[in-house]
């Protein structure tokens, strides 16, 4: 679709946009007479577009202008507060699955201009770790000896609880896998950009979990067992890159017929987004050793959500499970 085509699309009138070129306040476009609740589109002097909502659009563009200074054109429509929320989220999925190139975090897929990943890994080096299997070298890079005790202690009781599971050996193999094949210069962005718990509370009255893989604002591998039925479950998060060939997906249903694939609602996501769901943690390790296709398919959806900024859930980390799964 056509830049304009994609506009239209989204219920904005492509040819009547408000000229905003060096304007600092639309007051003057929107009269108190006016609506001024709604969803807007933002175009920059670099052919980027940003769409939000607002209670009062002209504050909201006010609060843009203290972030940006090319903004040249926007469109609004209005829109009941009650459905904000779902119309801005409709709109950029949209948007972004037409083509069209958005400087939005939430709800997208691909990320526009620098990264804070960018100052650990270089763009060059995040491009090639996701094209081969080749490791960016962590330089000798160790956090373990530079945490304090304190925080090493905070989760040491649930390793060791979850040490004396009889599975321990399996899961420690394929969070070892899952570390080094699917989390790029894993012991540099340790805790930063991802983090693991240990025996999370997380559903522990039905599902308890024995850890849960954190990325960005979402848990992105999660392996535990169902309380009444005592059987494991496993799960993570991937991009649908492994379904793009009949081929691909066809053998891989065919190996693994008790996997269970479900599209996902993942605000940090983004548009392309599928979990897989396993009763065997077994086939875990399997899918992660034997099928490349899916794992670039997890490190596509990884290193998107690390492009987006930092984990939210570094307080949980364990340190420990870390250390002894690494070692």
């Amino acid at each position: 679709m056509t830049e304009e085509q994609i506009i239209n699309s989204l219920g904005f009138r492509f040819d009547d946009p408000c000229e905003v070129k060096g304007k600092i306040s639309i007051a003057h476009l929107f009269t108190e007479n006016k609506d001024r609740c709604g969803i807007y589109l933002l175009k920059f002097s670099d052919n980027t577009f940003y769409i939000g909502q607002a209670k009062d659009v002209v504050k909201r563009f006010r609060q843009h202008c203290m972030s940006y200074d090319n903004i040249v054109h926007l469109w609004f429509q209005p829109v009941e507060k009650e459905k904000l929320n779902e119309t801005e989220e409709r709109f950029i999925r949209n948007a972004e699955s037409d083509g069209l190139l958005l400087k939005n975090i939430v709800h997208v897929s691909s990320i526009v201009g620098e990264s804070n990943l960018d100052k650990i890994i270089s763009p060059a080096e995040q491009q090639e770790w996701l094209d081969t299997d080749k490791e960016i070298s962590n330089d000798g890079y160790d956090l373990y000896p530079k945490v304090e005790e304190k925080y090493k202690i905070r989760y040491r009781q649930r390793f060791e609880n979850l040490k004396a599971n009889k599975d321990y050996a399996l899961i420690k193999r394929i969070l070892s896998t899952y570390i080094h094949k699917c989390l790029p210069a894993f012991k540099k962005t340790e805790s930063d950009f991802w983090s693991l718990s240990c025996l999370p509370a997380t559903n522990q009255n039905s599902f308890p979990r024995y850890f849960c893989m954190n990325v960005n604002f979402m848990e992105v591998f999660v392996a535990g067992y169902d309380l009444e039925t005592k059987e494991p479950f496993a799960f993570f998060v991937l991009s649908t890159h492994f379904m793009h060939t009949a081929k691909d997906i066809n053998r891989i249903l065919t190996k693994y017929p008790d996997m269970d694939i479900a599209e996902n609602n993942y605000k940090a996501a983004g548009v392309d987004q599928v979990s897989v769901y396993f009763s065997d943690l077994a086939q875990v390790e399997d899918i992660l050793l034997t099928e490349p296709v899916v794992v670039k398919s997890i490190k596509e959806l990884n290193l998107r959500l690390m492009r987006k900024g930092p984990t939210i859930f570094s307080k949980y980390h364990c340190f420990d499970l870390v250390h002894d799964v690494l070692s």
